[in-house]
């Protein structure tokens, strides 16, 4: 497992909301699409994240360090 890529991804499901609508459509996709390389076994993992709870998460980051 790549412990980047993951960290990459997840603060990007974070501070992203559109990188996030996408990635719970397509979360392969959307990894490949912003260059994210993910291995099968991360991707399996990463597939059971709720992606409602990181929206949640995101609503209490300041704007300043959240995309636009």
């Amino acid at each position: 497992m790549s412990q980047d890529g993951v960290e990459r991804f997840l603060g990007r499901i974070i501070t992203d909301a559109d990188f996030r609508t996408k990635a719970a459509q397509s979360l392969e996709n959307t990894s490949i699409m912003v260059g994210i390389t993910l291995s099968r076994e991360e991707i399996a993992l990463l597939k059971h994240i709720d992606f409602a709870l990181f929206g949640q998460v995101a609503d209490t980051i300041n704007d300043s360090i959240r995309r636009k």
